[in-house]
Parts: C-alpha cells; sequence; structure tokens
C-alpha cells in the first residue's frame, strides 16, 4: 500500500468532511423550534444519523470490495449492487421502527411525557427520515463508486468519511423537513 497515496485521496475529503460535520452542527441547531414543538424527538437524532452513517458506510466498503474483487465489471446493475440496495433499504425501514419503541422505553427516564400522538409522530418522521435519507444516501454510494472508477481512487480511502459527513447533513435537513410537515400536520 503505498502511503502517499492514501494520504493524497483522504486528505482533501477530511477536510471537507470536517466542514461538513460543521454544517450539520448548523442544520440541529436552527431546529430548536421543531424539538420544542415535538418533545422526545430530539432522542431519536443521535441514533437515526449514527444509523445513516453505519449502514450506508458498510455498503460504501462492501461494493469497494466488490469493485477490487472485479465483481462490478457489469458496472452497478449487477446482481451484487441489486442485493446490496435490498439489504440497505430493509434495514433502514426496520431500524427506524425501532427508534420510536426505544424512545417509549426511555420516556419513563426524561423530565417531560411523551404522549401517543407524539409518538405516533416520532414514528411517522423516524420511518420517513430513515427510508427517504438511505434513497439519498444509496444514490451518493453509487456516485462515489462510480467516481472512484473512473479517477483510479481506492473508494475504501473517501467512501466511509464522505458517507457519514453527507448521510450527517442529509439526513438532518429531511427530517427537518418531516418534523415541519408531520408536526405541523398532527400537532
Amino acid at each position: 500500500m503505498d502511503r502517499r497515496k492514501v494520504l493524497v485521496e483522504t486528505l482533501p475529503v477530511l477536510f471537507l468532511c470536517v466542514l461538513g460535520g460543521s454544517l450539520a452542527g448548523y442544520f440541529l441547531g436552527s431546529m430548536t423550534e421543531i424539538f420544542e414543538l415535538i418533545p422526545g424527538l430530539i432522542i431519536i437524532v443521535p441514533a437515526i444519523i449514527d444509523m445513516r452513517g453505519n449502514i450506508c458506510s458498510a455498503l460504501g466498503s462492501r461494493l469497494g470490495s466488490a469493485m477490487h474483487l472485479g465483481l462490478l465489471e457489469e458496472g452497478l446493475t449487477s446482481d451484487i449492487t441489486l442485493e446490496n440496495f435490498k439489504g440497505t433499504m430493509s434495514l433502514s425501514f426496520f431500524v427506524s421502527l425501532l427508534f420510536p419503541i426505544f424512545l417509549l422505553i426511555t420516556s419513563f427516564f426524561l423530565p417531560f411525557s411523551v404522549t401517543w400522538r407524539v409518538l405516533g409522530v416520532i414514528a411517522l418522521i423516524s420511518v420517513s427520515t430513515g427510508v427517504t435519507s438511505a434513497v439519498v444516501l444509496l444514490l451518493v454510494t453509487f456516485l462515489i463508486i462510480l467516481l472512484s472508477i473512473k479517477f483510479n481512487i481506492d473508494p475504501d480511502n473517501v467512501s466511509g468519511p464522505v458517507l457519514t459527513t453527507v448521510g450527517d447533513i442529509a439526513t438532518l435537513i429531511i427530517m427537518f423537513g418531516f418534523a415541519t410537515f408531520f408536526g405541523g400536520l398532527f400537532l
């Protein structure tokens, strides 16, 4: 492994990820009104953000490995890609359903109560955010793999940091949109 090549590929990406993390923090800070409207939503934010990064980073690693093994010679329309797409979407949907359940369990220890109505709204927000951000991150993952192939970059050097940072930003923006919509509709 050429250390210089790894440094050249990762350093600019990591710098952009620091800027992206700051942007995600800005979006989180601008959501205070939504958190006041929907008590308990702030509890699931770290879980949803972490889920996006974990699922899509793993997808990027799997597709990067498939590329190295020559299994993506048909392009991103191969059976491997389709199976990874199905797995990512299934995981996103089912794990998003778990967050409101964990919120219900932990709500007994919170200094505020979470009503069934609020819990239903949080479930809608959680699942909608999880699935929508999965689609966005799938597209970004495929774009990273395609660009890595085109520019002869090892996707393992760039996919993890890029996907987690883009996932943080996209998930917060998507969550803000769904929280505003569902909060205004049902609360």
